[in-house]
């Protein structure tokens, strides 16, 4: 499939909130829930191990990394340039005992599309993913605080989840543009992240009301744009 042909697809999902994109999770634990099926997934002592194992390596500002197999998340791991691993992106913060990740997302599953937080091991649960990564970027204490009040204010701001992936605005963020922005900000523009670009763009998909808008260059931040950069270092890669 096509590269163009996956955005259109992408565009038309936000754009009838029925099937969205990647940014799809429940809150949940590690422990076994009921509310997706009468047969829980069942989560071995090693899965919870490693998930608590990573968790210890988290440091502030940390990016999160996590992929599912649905085929929206699928989907938008073919939007990524090289990378194809991942589905949704966070940043992780501690708070309290317990690191948070901050995110955007939106759908069935966060029926108001607003940012939020979730604790890590809730982020990544195996009992709906199947898999996670870590990474980091190189950040000064003054830029990590900046970042997390960054974050932390677009939760307060209840921030819309961004359904054109419009990167021109800031009243609305998908979960790869908030990092995008919030790094830039915070490093006073020292770390401005790779973008990913489509010419000559047509969403045809949406039909004939929306048959005559063109995009001659579409500009997107992709999840592999995220750490495949010299500003982030690969620190874990966990599969389920």
């Amino acid at each position: 499939m096509k590269k163009s042909t996956l955005l259109y697809l992408i565009v038309f999902f936000t754009t009838i909130v029925v099937i969205v994109s990647s940014c799809n999770e429940k809150k949940t634990n590690l422990s076994a829930s009921n509310t997706e099926s009468t047969t829980p997934k069942i989560i071995d002592d090693t899965t919870i191990t490693t998930v608590k194992n990573a968790g210890k390596l988290l440091q502030d500002g940390d990016l999160v990394m996590r992929s599912d197999n649905d085929f929206e998340s699928l989907t938008l791991q073919n939007f990524s340039d090289s990378d194809r691993t991942y589905s949704h992106s966070g940043i992780a913060f501690k708070e309290g005992d317990n690191f948070v990740v901050y995110h955007a997302m939106t759908g069935k599953e966060n029926p108001s599309g607003l940012c939020r937080k979730d604790v890590f091991d809730s982020f990544v649960s195996p009992l709906r993913k199947t898999g996670f990564g870590i990474f980091r970027y190189q950040l000064s204490g003054t830029e990590k605080e900046k970042f997390h009040d960054i974050l932390k204010e677009n939760v307060l701001k209840k921030i819309p989840f961004d359904n054109t992936f419009n990167l021109k605005t800031d009243d609305s963020l998908y979960c790869s543009e908030m990092i995008y922005k919030g790094l830039r900000s915070c490093s006073n523009g020292r770390i401005v992240l790779p973008n990913s670009i489509l010419n000559n763009f047509t969403p045809k998909i949406l039909g004939y009301k929306y048959n005559q808008i063109f995009f001659k260059k579409f500009e997107y931040i992709s999840l592999d744009n995220l750490y495949l950069n010299p500003f982030c270092k690969e620190i874990l890669r966990v599969k389920y």
